[in-house]
């Protein structure tokens, strides 16, 4: 017998209406796309975003401001939320306990990391300083979330295991930053890997858009 659905079926399948399915908004900015650089990733870290190791890594978070603390209980962000995959490609999270500019080591083990956010804070209702989850001990960064923002900005995502996605839809922009400077471009591409880059899997471009700067500040 076949189901049918009155109402518009992706918002059933955000509000965890309908078992089996599942959707994702993924969001982000880069704060300082440098003209002269190679392209950069949508990620508020800025460059290359570069955490896809090939076996699950141990993590910590550490900000630079001393009031993203827990105990003592600062005025930043308190407890931040992580979201990602574990060694199996399935999908995990935890909470943090932060303590400011010493790095605290999350409980789990992560091959992809794709959100995190500030659960708790204190007076100043959102993190301080920029807060950065990165591999122990060699520092790579698995996700970024700048002074202020409460959660990241990254548009970078794996498929978990055993999951199918259908991307949907996508939306650019861009700004100039108070430039004086018209016509400047952007060139965005959506990009792909499949099989998350096991082997020999290369990036594949899916769709591009080039926006425009046309007219004065």
């Amino acid at each position: 017998m076949s189901r049918q659905f009155s109402r518009d079926f992706l918002l059933e399948v955000a509000k965890g209406s309908i078992d089996g399915y599942s959707c994702i908004n993924k969001f982000g900015h880069n704060p300082d796309v440098d003209i002269a650089s190679a392209p950069e990733d949508v990620w508020a870290g800025g460059g290359i975003y570069g955490f896809y190791p090939t076996t699950a890594q141990s993590m910590e978070a550490v900000s630079t401001s001393t009031n993203d603390d827990y105990s003592p209980a600062g005025t930043g962000a308190r407890t931040i939320q992580v979201y990602g995959l574990d060694s199996n490609w399935d999908l995990q999270e935890e909470t943090v306990q932060m303590n400011g500019t010493t790095p605290v080591a999350l409980s789990n083990t992560y091959i992809r990391i794709y959100r995190a956010l500030v659960l708790t804070a204190g007076s100043v209702e959102t993190n301080d300083g920029n807060i950065t989850i990165r591999i122990v001990t060699v520092g790579t960064v698995a996700a970024y979330i700048m002074a202020g923002d409460g959660q990241t900005q990254q548009a970078v995502y794996t498929i978990p295991n055993n999951k199918t996605g259908y991307f949907m839809k996508g939306y650019v922009g861009m700004s100039d930053g108070g430039s004086s400077v018209s016509r400047e471009s952007v060139q965005f591409k959506w990009k792909a890997r499949p099989a998350n880059g096991a082997g020999d899997g290369a990036w594949q471009t899916k769709g591009q858009i080039e926006v425009i700067n046309d007219g004065q500040p």
